[in-house]
């Protein structure tokens, strides 16, 4: 048996995904990579490091740099690809730092607040040859890939899109300064969710460059002062289809359980359909991570002998929660020493979809969230 490469990780900031992420990763034996965690910063003391260390049951943890300062394990630490996880108005400043420490970089998504901050990174980090992703880990899972390679070659012209995310994240007991409330930290369903709904219609139009953003409107998250986006509407037309998006993080369903619980919680309605001349395509709530496609096929040579619709439920289960399977993407364009920001102009085009879906519906964040800096 091949011994695996190692792919030593850097986590920038101790955040609940972060959590997901590495427990998603360490020891994941289906990976093509031994992944291990190396180096973490935080604000924090070491007791909170060591404390999560234990909570997420990282391996080996006593051999886990700590740093107080994210600048200086960008700079300093020993380690292949940093992961950085901090509310997305910050990404800017902390891939600039990364690529000009020349650290290759996986980074939440959205990457950026808008493309223009993305281009601008993806510029750097090819001027510094390193690796630069967005963890846009739905595109990666065994069902996507599936239905990227199997099946939109055979359901003929897509027509018509419908995307929908949204789930309860806003619950009555949610204090008014919670990250998923803070416009600083770039709250709001649009970005918060809008990025994975998008990422669907992106899927499903294959990446059709004239894909045009031709509505949108917002309402925000009743009875809260901040004016957050909650219910959103999108409209995407190209010269053959029509995509519509929406989200919400007040609804549908009960906002009592457990993030997580209400996250995998099954929906009345499939969260994505994909319409089109042969087939459509369903895919079960939550779109984020699909692990069924609910196939019915209607074109004339694949009716039943009465000539009515065919139905066919294919199942792709991930492994885990699936947020690892991005990883050994980075970690072989890594190793293959290619310098790429993988997913570029699929990352870019949703970052403009967002851009001008905020323009169309109002949604401001202020010029300082919103700002280009230069290196």
């Amino acid at each position: 048996m091949t011994e695996k490469r190692i792919c030593r990780w850097a986590a920038l900031s101790l955040s609940t995904i972060a959590s997901t992420f590495f427990q998603d990763l360490l020891g994941r034996q289906s990976s093509q990579f031994d992944h291990q965690l190396v180096a973490i910063s935080t604000r924090g003391t070491k007791e909170r490091a060591q404390n999560w260390f234990a909570e997420n049951k990282i391996p080996n943890s006593e051999n886990v740099a700590i740093y107080n300062s994210w600048e200086t394990m960008l700079e300093q630490g020993d380690f292949d690809i940093v992961y950085i996880s901090t509310p997305h108005p910050l990404h800017y400043e902390e891939i600039i730092k990364a690529v000009s420490c020349k650290r290759n970089v996986l980074v939440e998504k959205p990457a950026t607040m808008n493309a223009a901050q993305f281009r601008h990174c993806s510029k750097l980090a090819a001027e510094n040859q390193v690796v630069l992703m967005e963890a846009m880990w739905t595109r990666y899972l065994p069902a996507t890939q599936y239905l990227k390679d199997h099946l939109l070659p055979r359901i003929g012209t897509v027509r018509r899109v419908f995307s929908d995310f949204s789930f309860p994240i806003v619950s009555p007991d949610l204090p008014n300064d919670s990250r998923f409330l803070d416009k600083a930290a770039g709250a709001g369903s649009l970005l918060d969710q809008g990025v994975y709904a998008l990422t669907w219609v992106d899927i499903a139009l294959n990446g059709t460059s004239d894909t045009k953003v031709v509505h949108a409107n917002s309402q925000s998250v009743p009875g809260r002062p901040s004016e957050v986006d909650d219910i959103n509407t999108i409209v995407l037309a190209t010269t053959a289809a029509t995509a519509i998006v929406s989200t919400s993080m007040t609804l549908p369903g009960s906002s009592k359980p457990a993030f997580y619980v209400r996250l995998g919680a099954k929906k009345a309605a499939p969260a994505v359909r994909i319409e089109a001349t042969e087939a459509s395509v369903a895919i079960p709530f939550p779109c984020i991570r699909p692990e069924e496609l609910h196939v019915q096929w209607y074109g004339d040579k694949l009716l039943n002998e009465d000539g009515t619709e065919k139905d066919e439920i294919i199942k792709k289960p991930a492994e885990g929660w699936g947020i690892w399977y991005q990883a050994d993407v980075i970690a072989k364009a890594v190793f293959e020493k290619r310098v790429d920001t993988i997913g570029l102009s699929e990352s870019l085009r949703i970052l403009e979809w967002m851009d001008n879906a905020r323009q169309m519906a109002g949604i401001k964040y202020g010029t300082k969230l919103d700002e280009m800096k230069e290196v």
